[in-house]
């Protein structure tokens, strides 16, 4: 077992040096590329911040293992004592087409066990932590758990583009107060974790999307799961929820039926 406040320490230090590094960036050239679609991009600096990271971390654990969206998804049947997540630049058309609302995602796991999850809002500086049985924090400032925020009164992050058409979109349009979208999952989170939206939901995301958020849900009284209402933990993708606890149900009961839609 690694100790939790030295590794916690240094992730600081590494994220400290990650912002302005990004910042310069946005007065460059970028090298832009598409991967499944012409919507979803990659960077030469999303694979830039990732081998920054990936450096730091190997450097000083060169036993841990490191699940990052830019690169091939190690065997996950392997022991699992020590875990990284990194999503290098979350919200990476936002990057290009804003220069805002993005992040950087990084968690990591002990035995499975969600120790430190860490979301840097970059232009804003403001770095969001969580750290098991400690709490969740902004700047290092304590956050208090949501008060709680039923569907009606509160506002519901989804994919809209993704969404347009479905039943249960329609459903959610007019049971939520209103739908908004930032088009970054680690954005969408924070407005989340500080009580600004009841929820955030996303029908596709890979382990690096969510592996952070996970641990600020269980430090913070949130509530993470599948549309069905079924667990889910950081190796998992794919469809899945970050809400207030007053929304939840309700949400759940409208999101079982994304998949019939």
């Amino acid at each position: 077992m690694e100790n939790i406040q030295s590794v916690h320490t240094q992730v600081i230090q590494w994220l400290d040096e990650l912002v302005p590094f990004i910042k310069r960036s946005l007065s460059q050239v970028l090298q832009i590329e598409e991967k499944a679609h012409r919507q979803d991009l990659v960077t030469n600096m999303d694979k830039e911040v990732q081998d920054f990271l990936v450096g730091k971390i190997t450097e000083s654990y060169p036993n841990h293992m490191i699940i990052g969206e830019e690169s091939p998804l190690p065997p996950l049947n392997e022991n699992r004592e020590h875990v990284w997540t990194i999503d290098p630049i979350d919200g990476t058309a936002n990057f290009v087409k804003q220069s805002d609302h993005f992040c950087v995602l990084i968690s990591y796991y002990e035995n499975d066990i969600g120790k430190l999850g860490y979301i840097l809002d970059v232009m804003n500086e403001d770095l969001y932590y969580a750290i098991e049985n400690e709490g969740a924090f902004l700047n290092h400032e304590k956050l208090t758990e949501p008060p709680e925020i039923s569907l009606q009164d509160g506002l519901i992050s989804v994919n809209v583009r993704e969404w347009y058409g479905k039943e249960c979109f329609g459903k959610l349009s007019q049971e939520s107060f209103d739908i908004r979208y930032f088009g970054c999952g680690g954005i969408d989170s924070i407005h989340v974790i500080k009580g600004k939206f009841a929820a955030f939901a996303t029908s596709k995301s890979g382990n690096w999307d969510l592996a952070a958020q996970l641990i600020f849900a269980k430090e913070l009284g949130l509530k993470a799961s599948r549309f069905d209402g079924s667990a889910i933990t950081y190796l998992d993708g794919g469809d899945w929820v970050l809400s207030n606890k007053g929304t939840y149900d309700e949400l759940i009961e409208i999101l079982k039926g994304w998949h019939e839609s």
